[in-house]
């Protein structure tokens, strides 16, 4: 994919040195929308209305650094690639914070003109395939709610019914694309941690920084495989669940249990509040294991430092009953209509730059309902907490 094939591709130059900016703007008018600030106090009013498809900026600038910057970006242009331009001398503090700026690329001055050129190529075929993905999704749904009317009144609409189960194959090959490029942030972290390491002379804290990095980009690729895995299975037509006598209590406790650290790294109040005498249920103790780790997990992850988790169980009629409330920042009616779909990232972001494959609430629902079962949410709002509420039958 090269520039030609998207005039209409924007980018936000960020620099203090206005004759390179003039050279950046020079080169890159010609393939691309291109906007340029002095400073990131100039650049950040800029975001709100340019909205740019990739950000490049440098690291020593003014009050405000390029990372810092960068990491402002977030709020305003979340959806906006990031490249930074450095000095070889600030590469150490780069590194450390490449994930808390959610920087793609950097490259060292003086930069390779042809170099960047291919960075913001490569980022800009992510930009389109994010762009494409939301519009095949909306029009699926609008397409969804047109054809409900029309299977009713005309049988003969079926042609219509076939065209649709294409785009939704069609928007599942485009959300595994999705996936893949979700993949292409951590590989590209562990490159550069190797990078690093290939060029020696890492300090005992740099290697520790570079290792933890290496850890973490791992750890992010391993939940996304082992999420599409899971929907690969549980999306199977002859697929079923694996039930057995299933004691809520100690099934539970250890789950909760394995959650205790992560809770404390954040200063979380992780508490359970179990009744009395709950009873056995049939289940699938691996595929419900899924569902707890995923609202736990999510619960911790978008909840401040702080906060407080609190799940609870209880019986109700026929019914075993599993609540996951935090404290976090809450889910918006648009959010909650959007939960349980695949891929979608909703407007909170997780408060301790955790990693989210996008897939975690699909499968809770997925699984809950192949147990015959239903999962609700409830939140007042932004910064009002969320509520999971699990309901299986007792059977």
């Amino acid at each position: 994919m090269s520039f030609s094939e998207h005039q209409s591709m924007r980018l936000l130059f960020v620099d203090d040195e206005v004759q390179f900016l003039d050279t950046l703007r020079e080169y890159f008018e010609t393939f691309a929308t291109v906007a340029t600030a002095q400073s990131a106090e100039e650049a950040l009013p800029i975001l709100s209305e340019f909205k740019p498809d990739v950000i490049i900026s440098d690291q020593r600038m003014g009050l405000i650094s390029g990372i810092d910057f960068l990491q402002k970006s977030i709020t305003v242009s979340p959806d906006s690639e990031r490249i930074l331009m450095t000095a070889y001398g600030d590469i150490s503090s780069v590194v450390q914070s490449i994930n808390k700026a959610r920087i793609s690329y950097y490259l060292t001055k003086p930069v390779d003109f042809q170099q960047l050129k291919l960075a913001i190529e490569q980022l800009s075929e992510a930009s389109l395939l994010r762009r494409e993905n939301d519009s095949l999704i909306k029009k699926l749904q609008l397409t969804n709610l047109d054809l409900e009317s029309k299977v009713a009144e005309r049988s003969a609409e079926l042609q219509s019914a076939y065209t649709i189960l294409q785009q939704i194959q069609n928007t599942r090959e485009q959300m595994v694309r999705m996936a893949v490029h979700d993949l292409k942030t951590p590989l590209g972290n562990i490159e550069l941690v190797l990078h690093e390491f290939e060029r020696g002379g890492v300090s005992p804290d740099d290697f520790k920084d570079l290792l933890d990095i290496a850890k973490q980009s791992i750890n992010t690729m391993k939940a996304l495989v082992e999420d599409m895995l899971t929907v690969a299975v549980i999306s199977q037509p002859q697929y079923h669940l694996i039930k057995d006598d299933l004691e809520l209590i100690p099934f539970l406790t250890a789950i909760i249990s394995s959650f205790e650290q992560t809770a404390k790294h954040k200063s979380i109040r992780l508490t359970v509040n179990f009744s009395n005498n709950l009873p056995i249920i049939q289940a699938d103790s691996h595929q419900l294991q899924h569902v707890m780790n995923n609202l736990v997990s999510n619960a911790i992850k978008y909840t401040s430092f702080n906060g407080e988790v609190v799940v609870s169980v209880w019986c109700k009629s026929n019914e075993a009953v599993i609540q996951v409330k935090d404290s976090g920042l809450g889910m918006t009616q648009e959010d909650i209509s959007e939960a349980f779909q695949e891929f979608r990232r909703l407007s909170a972001r997780p408060t301790g730059d955790e990693s989210s494959t996008g897939l975690g609430l699909f499968i809770v629902k997925k699984i809950v309902e192949l147990h015959g079962g239903s999962v609700s949410i409830f939140s007042e709002g932004k910064d009002k907490g969320t509520t999971f509420t699990v309901k299986l039958p007792m059977y």
